[in-house]
Formats: structure tokens, C-alpha cells, sequence
């Protein structure tokens, strides 16, 4: 199984064909978008596509999408309250079993009141799938944290974000990666690299945002996680590049 992850910037309906091909080009089985903002851009790409998908709105102006080569079995959205701004849980059919996905968006900002409130929602989401049935379950997203020892080139951020993390002087808080870890997800990406890995942003990489994080039955089938920069059309779909894993299945 192909999952791909990808911020699409708001997936307005002028950068369509630029978006269908970065995905086109993954060949993904599954796609994780998230400021998937315009409903019909979506509908749109599932359907070239051919796939299922499930699009909701999350609990600002930033909404997110889950699309699937396979029959998406549940779809529910959380994004009330320490959970935001949103997250889509999935359940997907394969051909030998069934696997839950949240596809989720936290809040942005590096300063430490949206550090800490993005350890509250990962707090709540550990909470939710502790109540669900035990099945293979990946964490995937814009988590908009940083994981232990990563770096952000910090110098290299627009100005305004360095006046900002000038305020916290240019400290970075690991609170949000650093619970899911404790509790035994894999980071699939540093699992695999050492390199940075940034996803953010095009043409400018500082920082890297997204995330696929696995349990420990997806962890141990783990075969490859890259991200996608590969594809011309990468440089006008989104100010976020596409983070690609794949499972044995």
C-alpha cells in the first residue's frame, strides 16, 4: 500500500491540474490531503482518479480529505476542542483486512502556546483510538510540530516568521512528536533517514511539518518513506511537498 501525504495550500480550483499531476505521478493507493479547502476540487480529482474519498471541513476556514483506491468502510471528523483543527478518521477495506487512518491538521505556529496545544490534541486523539477497535492504525498529516532533534532552518523562514521565533529566541519545543513517541509510534520518516527530510517549503526547504507516524503493526511493515520532489509540477501545486510511505500489506 502507497499513502501519500500532502498540504495542498488550499487546493483552489486554479492549481488543479498542477495537484492531479504531483498525485498522478505518486501513484498513491491512498491520499492524505490536508487545506484540501475546495469540496469540488476534490470531488473533482477523485473522481479522474477513480477513487473513494471522504472530505470534511474542519473547524476553521482549513478542511482536509482522505481519498482511497479502496472502500472507505468509516469517515468521521474530529475538530471540536483540544482537537484542532481537524482530524479524519478512516477506516479502509483492503483486500486481507481492514486499517484506520486519521488524517489530521494541528494548529500552526512553533511558539510554545501552540506547542502546548497541539499536546493537548494529540492527548485527545491517543484518547479516541484507545476507545475504537484494536486495528493497524497510522497517524498521518500536517501535524505543524517539530520532532526531537530535527532542525529548522530558521534563518531561511520569511521574515516574519523569524521576528516571531525571535520573541521565543529561536527555541523549539518537541512536546506534540515527542507523546506520540512515548507511546510507541514510529516516526516513518526518521525511522528510515537521517537527512531532514523538509517539507516545507517549495523551492525554500526549512522546516518539516509532515508526518506519517505508525503503530506498531504498520511500523513493522514499513518498506520505504520519501518525500516526492521528483515531478515538475511540485513548484506550483503547493508550498508543502507530498511525504510518500509504503506498507506491506
Amino acid at each position: 500500500m502507497r499513502l501519500l501525504v500532502y498540504n495542498i495550500n488550499g487546493g483552489d480550483a486554479d492549481r488543479i491540474e498542477s495537484i492531479y499531476n504531483v498525485l498522478t505521478h505518486a501513484r498513491a493507493d491512498v491520499i492524505a490531503l490536508t487545506e484540501a479547502n475546495d469540496e469540488d476540487v476534490i470531488k473533482e480529482i477523485a473522481a479522474r482518479l477513480e477513487f473513494h474519498f471522504s472530505w470534511e471541513r474542519g473547524s476553521g476556514d482549513r478542511h482536509v480529505a482522505t481519498l482511497s483506491r479502496y472502500p472507505i468502510i468509516v469517515s468521521h471528523i474530529h475538530r471540536t476542542p483540544p482537537l484542532t483543527q481537524a482530524a479524519l478518521e478512516t477506516v479502509l477495506q483492503l483486500p486481507t483486512e481492514r486499517i484506520r487512518i486519521f488524517n489530521v491538521h494541528l494548529l500552526p505556529y512553533l511558539l510554545l502556546p501552540f506547542e502546548i496545544r497541539r499536546w493537548q490534541a494529540i492527548g485527545k486523539l491517543l484518547e479516541i483510538i484507545r476507545s475504537r477497535e484494536v486495528m493497524p492504525t497510522l497517524i498521518v498529516g500536517d501535524l505543524n510540530a517539530i520532532a526531537p532533534k530535527d532542525r529548522v532552518l530558521q534563518h531561511l523562514n520569511p521574515p516574519r516568521m523569524r521576528r516571531v521565533m525571535a520573541l521565543q529566541f529561536n527555541i523549539i519545543f518537541h512536546f506534540a512528536i515527542s507523546r506520540l513517541l512515548k507511546v510507541g509510534y514510529t516516526d516513518c520518516y526518521r525511522y528510515l533517514h537521517d537527512d531532514d527530510g523538509f517539507t516545507w517549503m517549495t523551492g525554500n526547504r526549512t522546516t518539516r511539518y509532515d508526518y506519517v507516524m505508525a503503530n506498531n503493526t504498520m511500523a513493522s511493515r514499513l518498506r520505504s518513506c520519501c518525500v516526492v520532489d521528483d515531478v515538475e509540477a511540485i513548484n506550483n501545486a503547493s508550498d508543502h511537498l507530498p511525504l510518500m510511505a509504503e506498507f506491506e500489506t
